[in-house]
């Protein structure tokens, strides 16, 4: 039976052996309601996932803030990868498993079609065998003959019948897997607490935060498009020898015809059939073998091969994620430089960074255990150090541009090889070999933006860029950010949020974000969403939050 995990291989991936690196995305839900800004407009708490200087730039009356619990979750599908795929297990493969194996609206299946033909071969073949078996009168001989040709012919109709369904399924699916192949899903969990004591002359802040990004892709192998391809014309050179023996039949027949008797008759066809050798045409059709491009066997002595009743898939699903966990103390306050009050703010940081690489096939029935992702992890322990400074200006100080550089100290890290995860069934087969795919490296490089805010009691406006190119993690496009971002803040109670992001470095991976925050008393709850405009599926996030501002 064909298997159908093939849904779990359109989200996973075959990594490529260069230095990989993650988006600036932090996840929080003031950020990610107003399109990710922050670099000049977090508030307290935030600040130091942003831009730790904005510490200084609280009003006088803020005391302590502390966020507990702060969750947030996004996935990117940039080509779609989940909708081909589900098509791909729910229909298609299902189709071609129905149409080989089990047949379609009561009908054979291609398989019981293709076995019938080789017992009507068979057949004919005894037929022949007793031409000159005198034990039999010559017109039985010829009925039987006859008959088995007939059966021949219908057999190969039946076969033949059949190709045009099986060359439409797999075309369209040898199509959704190349549409597929290589096209990458990503996605990024994140959790975090932190305690902001904001301050012109000096403030400080504690975070605890760990995030895990993923890419992957599916990647299907040409032996599998290969085998896939061959059913057809596999089918139609069996039926190109079977049908050569019939015409070899009844051009002798016709030429037996012209005799008078049924016993000249009989003899005439056997010279005639032994002339054009048509015992050799027999044993051609009988061990008919047909071998895909790539060497597998599709049909073997007349009859399909277990390969190509039951396809092994060989293309593979690999996944390379990298998990990220940090505790941070961020310090800032207010330097007069040239006359003007400018915040600078630093957070040095204890990372650790963990890194996984899990190889599977793509139909491998075997549930995935953790055993299995946590056996590819490699643990390392990092420091690194963020670098932010922002400016307060306009006549009520409504105005704020900031710059921060995050992860200066840069670092990369191995992933190790992984060996392939096959299912138990194909461990056991003699000639099975253990496959191993190389590893590469996550690189933290530094990441560097700029924002500017305008904010009034009532309304927030923000606007953010990456000043450089960032690196994937593995698959999925390279980023580089501009985003706006907007509140609207009723009574220090109710804020309303909203915002857009568009990523320079693609097309159409633009998102929008809207965001509520409720904030009685102190007590901070903000939830916010983002999707993809154009198609919800190619990107979408959700984040939440608890805060308490004093």
């Amino acid at each position: 039976m064909i298997k159908r995990s093939l849904l779990a291989a359109s989200v996973a991936a075959i990594s490529a052996q260069s230095a990989l690196a993650a988006p600036f995305l932090p996840i929080d839900a003031r950020g990610l309601a107003m399109g990710n800004t922050g670099v000049a407009s977090a508030q307290r708490a935030h600040a130091p996932a942003y831009n730790p200087s904005l510490l200084s730039q609280a009003h006088e009356d803020d005391d302590f803030a502390l966020i507990f619990p702060q969750l947030g979750v996004s996935v990117r599908d940039e080509e779609d990868t989940v909708s081909t795929a589900e098509d791909i297990a729910d229909d298609l493969l299902p189709a071609l498993e129905d149409l080989i194996e089990d047949g379609v609206d009561g009908g054979p299946s291609f398989e019981l079609r293709v076995e019938a033909l080789e017992q009507a071969i068979n057949n004919f073949d005894v037929a022949i065998q007793n031409i000159n078996n005198n034990s039999i009168t010559p017109s039985t001989r010829l009925s039987n003959l006859e008959t088995r040709n007939t059966e021949l012919k219908d057999a190969l109709e039946d076969v033949r019948d059949s190709l045009s369904d099986v060359d439409n399924v797999a075309d369209n699916l040898t199509e959704s897997l190349e549409s597929i192949s290589g096209d990458p899903l990503s996605g990024r969990l994140g959790v975090g607490t932190a305690l902001a004591i904001p301050s012109k002359k000096f403030a400080a802040a504690l975070s605890v935060s760990g995030t895990a990004t993923f890419s992957g892709r599916a990647i299907f192998s040409d032996r599998d498009l290969d085998l896939l391809g061959s059913y057809v014309p596999g089918a139609q050179a069996y039926i190109d020898e079977a049908r050569a023996v019939t015409n070899t039949f009844d051009a002798a027949l016709t030429a037996a015809n012209a005799e008078t008797n049924d016993a000249d008759k009989v003899q005439t066809l056997a010279n005639e059939l032994q002339t054009n050798n048509i015992e050799d045409q027999i044993d051609d059709a009988s061990n008919f073998g047909f071998t895909a491009g790539n060497g597998t066997e599709i049909f073997s002595g007349g009859e399909l091969t277990d390969e190509a009743s039951d396809p092994n898939l060989d293309s593979r699903v690999e996944v390379v994620a990298v998990a990220v966990v940090e505790a941070a103390l961020s310090f800032s306050r207010e330097f007069t430089i040239a006359g003007e009050q400018v915040a600078i703010g630093i957070t040095p940081k204890i990372q650790k960074i963990s890194t996984f690489h899990y190889v599977t096939e793509v139909d491998n029935d075997d549930d995935i255990e953790s055993e299995d992702i946590e056996d590819s992890q490699e643990d390392y322990s990092h420091f690194n150090l963020d670098i932010g400074a922002s400016y307060r200006f306009g006549d009520a100080n409504q105005w704020t541009v900031g710059l921060v550089a995050k992860n200066l100290n840069g670092g990369e890290f191995d992933y190790q090889d992984a060996v392939v995860e096959v299912d138990a069934e194909d461990r056991a087969l003699p000639n099975f070999q253990e496959r191993t795919i190389r590893g590469g490296k996550v690189s933290l490089d530094p990441q560097f933006r700029a924002g500017l805010a305008y904010q009034t009691e009532w309304v927030a406006l923000a606007l953010d860029v990456d000043l450089m190119e960032n690196d994937p993690v593995a698959f999925e496009n390279p980023t580089q950010y501009a985003a706006l971002g907007a509140e609207l803040n009723l009574w220090d109670t109710v804020q309303f949020r909203t915002g857009y992001r568009t990523n320079m470095s693609a097309s159409d991976a633009d998102v929008v974000s809207v965001g509520f925050g409720f904030s009685p008393f102190g007590v901070h709850l903000d939830i916010a969403a983002l999707a993809n405009p154009n198609d919800v599926e190619k990107e979408a996030g959700v984040a939440m939050e608890l805060g308490f501002y004093f």
